[in-house]
């Protein structure tokens, strides 16, 4: 039987709608909430590392217990009630505000349990893509839902700084909570259904995650590739906690400028998912994860040095963005691509939460010391630092055997 296109299957459609809104509303909070803690709290950077921190640790705490529930439940309801539940605590800050009630512990509280609702989604989205397009399709699915991201990272961050200025930064995320809400309706829409995964019931939560650990170990390019992004990871998030306070205080850019910077990541990136498939296809999956490190590179080694007005120190802001948008999409639909395709579906929650544990499990301590690297040796100093990680990170890569992996993954059993 031959199946529609994607960009005409209803039921694939409905994810990448929900995924899209969900995502624009993501990064009116991305800007909003650090903007909160800087500007009406008096956060430095000691205290947005923490927030940060605070938003990744989910990874390290929660992930794997996330990962076997993921390949033991149906993947959609995960999918709803973590949007559900998005809403609620994104919503609460607003309410925190309006109410003259708000703190930074409640802020960290938000961050943690927004963190944990977004790595259910993930895990749920990546292992229920596969049964919804199948795995003969997934570069293309990826590429789509890349596209978006894309999409959202133009309009997400002006959006934010424009709302952030024109209201104030707590109400811009009510934004950020009707998009779950949204979200949550479309996802409740699919009426594609989902195979029964069979289990061993006698078997304990800790074997299970042992099984997902054991694939990852074992599988030689997926293992390479994610200690690679776990290394360029440590820069990207002792970044992500101290960008909002360099731009503000030692750039000097108002929220609205600094929105208008952040989204200079959008426009490369849509060009990126655009170019992900063919390039992979042309390149290889080793060569294209090569090349977005290496821009990555790149674009750390430019922030450092933005100096003089605003207006022109935001032009190197928007430069380092821009060459983000290219990096995200084509490390982000490879590595997609190949976890979705290697891996067997029974065990997809359970490899993507041990691919999360390493890749992402160093972003509290990064986003933490960070913080209080800037606040001892300075913000541009620290921002240095981070770009010598990503040409390390790049260098692993290129050293290991994922350089020589060329064509793109064949389908693994059920």
């Amino acid at each position: 039987m031959t199946r529609l296109p994607l960009h005409r299957d209803a039921e694939f459609s409905k994810l990448w709608t929900g995924y899209t809104i969900a995502r624009l509303g993501s990064q009116v909070t991305v800007l909003a909430l650090p903007l909160t803690a800087v500007l009406l709290l008096g956060a430095g950077a000691f205290e947005t590392g923490l927030l940060v921190a605070a938003q990744m640790a989910p990874a390290v705490i929660a992930g794997l217990f996330i990962g076997v529930w993921v390949d033991r439940l149906p993947r959609r309801p995960i999918l709803i009630v973590s949007d559900i539940g998005s809403a609620i605590v994104i919503g609460s800050i607003p309410l925190g505000a309006a109410l003259g009630a708000l703190t930074l512990g409640q802020l960290y509280v938000v961050a943690f349990l927004g963190g944990t609702f977004a790595i259910a989604t993930e895990l749920a989205r990546g292992a229920f893509v596969p049964s919804l397009v199948g795995r003969d399709r997934l570069v293309e699915a990826n590429s789509r839902l890349q596209a978006s991201n894309a999409v959202s990272q133009v309009a997400g961050p002006s959006l934010g700084g424009i709302l952030v200025q024109a209201l104030s930064a707590p109400t811009a995320m009510l934004v950020d909570a009707a998009t779950f809400v949204v979200s949550a309706a479309f996802i409740a829409t699919i009426r594609t259904k989902e195979a029964l995964r069979p289990r061993e019931r006698e078997r304990s939560v800790w074997h299970e995650i042992a099984e997902g650990l054991r694939f990852l170990y074992r599988h030689p390019i997926l293992f390479r590739s994610t200690v690679a992004i776990a290394l360029a990871n440590i820069e990207w998030f002792a970044v992500q906690a101290v960008i909002v306070v360099y731009a503000t205080r030692e750039l000097g850019l108002s929220p609205a400028l600094l929105g208008i910077s952040l989204a200079a990541i959008g426009p490369l990136s849509l060009l990126g998912a655009a170019f992900a498939g063919p390039l992979i296809a042309r390149w290889g999956l080793g060569t294209v994860m090569i090349a977005a490190l290496f821009l990555e590179t790149l674009s750390r080694l430019l922030l450092p040095f933005a100096r003089g007005t605003p207006l022109e120190a935001a032009a190197v802001v928007i430069a380092s963005q821009a060459l983000l948008g290219l990096t995200v999409p084509l490390w982000t639909v490879s590595s997609f691509s190949l976890a979705q395709a290697v891996t067997p579906g029974h065990l997809l929650g359970r490899v993507n939460a041990a691919v999360r544990l390493v890749s992402f499990g160093v972003a509290p301590p990064a986003s933490f010391g960070a913080g209080v690297l800037a606040d001892v040796i300075g913000l541009r100093a620290t921002l240095f630092i981070a770009a010598v990680l990503a040409a390390i990170a790049f260098l692993y890569l290129l050293a290991s055997p994922v350089r020589s992996f060329r064509q793109p993954p064949g389908s693994a059993a059920h």
